[in-house]
C-alpha cells in the first residue's frame, strides 16, 4: 500500500477528519489531502508530525521488510503492577520492535468501576471469566464469559465488574502501552 493510502486508512480508522489531523500535526488541510491523494511527498519532519497526530510511530507508515515473530511462553508472562490501577495486568507479548498491538490479560477485582477515559487507538476485549459492564459513549453492554467487544478508544469508555468474583479479560489494543 502506498504511503498516502496508509495515512488515509489510519486517519479514517480513527474516525478523524483532515481538519483534526491538521490541527494536531500543524500541517495544512490541503497539504494533507495532497499527501493522501499521492500528489505530494511529505518530508520526514512532516511525516513524523502526521504519525504523532495519528498515534503511531513513524515506522508505521514505512514498514521494514523484515517481520519479527515473538513467542511468549505461558510461564514467561510479565506482570505489570501499576499502583494507580486496582487490577493486575499480565503482558502476553514480548518486546518485539515495531509491533503495534498490545495483548494483555487483565484481572479486575470485584466491585471495581473505572472512570470514563479516551485515547488514540482501538480496543478489543474478550471476557474469559466473570462479568463486565462496558460503557462506550452512551451505550452500556453487559458481557459474560465468551462475550467480546471491539471499539475505538477515542470514544469515552469505562469498565465495571459488578460481581463478587474476579473478572478475567483478554484485552488487545493499539497503540502499545508498555
Amino acid at each position: 500500500m502506498q504511503l498516502g493510502s496508509r495515512i488515509r486508512a489510519r486517519r479514517r480508522h480513527l474516525g478523524l477528519t483532515l481538519k483534526a489531523v491538521s490541527e494536531t500535526s500543524g500541517l495544512s488541510v490541503p497539504y494533507l489531502s495532497q499527501i493522501e491523494r499521492h500528489q505530494a511527498n511529505p518530508t520526514v519532519t512532516s511525516l513524523a508530525s502526521i504519525a504523532r497526530a495519528l498515534g503511531v510511530n513513524l515506522t508505521f507508515f514505512v514498514p521494514e521488510e523484515r517481520h519479527e515473530t515473538v513467542v511468549t511462553r505461558r510461564d514467561a508472562h510479565t506482570f505489570l503492577h501499576l499502583q494507580e490501577l486496582p487490577y493486575r495486568v499480565s503482558s502476553l507479548a514480548g518486546r518485539g520492535t515495531d509491533l503495534q498491538l498490545e495483548p494483555l490479560l487483565i484481572h479486575i477485582q470485584p466491585r471495581f468501576e473505572s472512570p470514563p477515559n479516551s485515547h488514540l487507538g482501538e480496543e478489543f476485549l474478550h471476557v474469559l471469566q466473570g462479568h463486565l459492564i462496558l460503557t462506550v459513549g452512551a451505550e452500556r453492554f453487559e458481557l459474560g464469559p465468551g462475550d467480546s467487544a471491539h471499539h475505538p478508544s477515542t470514544t469515552p469508555h469505562a469498565w465495571a465488574n459488578p460481581s463478587e468474583i474476579q473478572t478475567l479479560l483478554l484485552w488487545i489494543g493499539t497503540p502499545r502501552l508498555f
